[in-house]
């Protein structure tokens, strides 16, 4: 018999998997490692959702459990993160082609960004799912968003015809909101798009099981001095909705 494949599902925060769960059909919940991992299915497809925490590590241990604990056959990253760049606008959606962890720095033993022991400081997401994110995130943005989101909140966030991007992401264990902060990744990592703090290192744990994995994220701020600002409100007011229907489109095409 066929094994049925199932996707495993991240998100850093709470309020970031709370509609995910909500419409998730969750036949069993189960407890590892100080974390709960809800089974079941979303649109028909059997997924494995966890709230991984904040940071490189709590993330990492959360997708090697998914990893080894439910065999999952791939791997989906969501939630929020900042924008690097000029053309990435908040309310905007990036989805990673490569995950550099911006603050990995062994040097002179190894290259800056390298991980260790591996020889590689890039960790490529899958193909085929970057293409099935492109194509969820665009039909959710084009038409979609005005269902979850009011057009009174996306005004007063700036919001107004939000773009879905593909490129480089870079992690770390801090918050990029000050401008010394900014400025750093921008001259050190100039191809850089989004930044976070979660998605390279659960990239380089899905490189060393051999797991596809793919990490889309609506863009809260602008990684800047008023980071801080706009991060409470769009979290608070947008970002669950942004990312049930991400999950949702990508759930349906698989």
């Amino acid at each position: 018999m066929k094994k049925e494949i199932i996707t495993g599902i991240l998100a850093p925060m709470q309020e970031e998997i709370e509609l995910i769960l909500h419409h998730m059909h969750v036949e069993e919940i189960t407890e590892s490692g100080m974390r709960k991992f809800y089974l079941g299915t979303i649109q028909g497809n059997k997924c494995v959702v966890s709230l991984s925490r904040i940071g490189k590590v709590a993330s990492s241990v959360t997708a090697a459990v998914m990893i080894e604990r439910f065999q999952i056959d791939r791997l989906i990253v969501t939630g929020v993160a900042g924008g690097l760049t000029d053309e990435v606008c908040i309310g905007d959606v990036v989805i990673a082609t490569t995950c550099i962890q911006h603050d990995m720095d062994c040097r002179p033993l190894f290259p800056q960004f390298e991980a260790p022991l591996l020889g590689k400081a890039r960790f490529e997401c899958n193909a085929q799912m970057i293409d099935n994110a492109f194509e969820s995130c665009s039909r959710f943005i084009q038409e979609e968003l005005h269902t979850f989101v009011n057009q009174e909140e996306l005004e007063a966030l700036h919001i107004h015809q939000p773009t879905v991007h593909k490129g480089v992401l870079v992690s770390g264990d801090q918050f990029i909101g000050t401008m010394p902060q900014y400025e750093k990744i921008r001259s050190e990592l100039p191809e850089a798009v989004f930044v976070e703090m979660e998605g390279a290192a659960v990239a380089q744990v899905c490189y060393e099981y051999n797991v596809p994995l793919v990490v889309v994220r609506s863009i809260s701020d602008k990684a800047n001095a008023i980071a801080h600002i706009d991060f409470n409100r769009y979290i608070h007011n947008v970002a669950r909705y942004y990312t049930w229907g991400l999950v949702e489109g990508m759930m349906e095409r698989f």
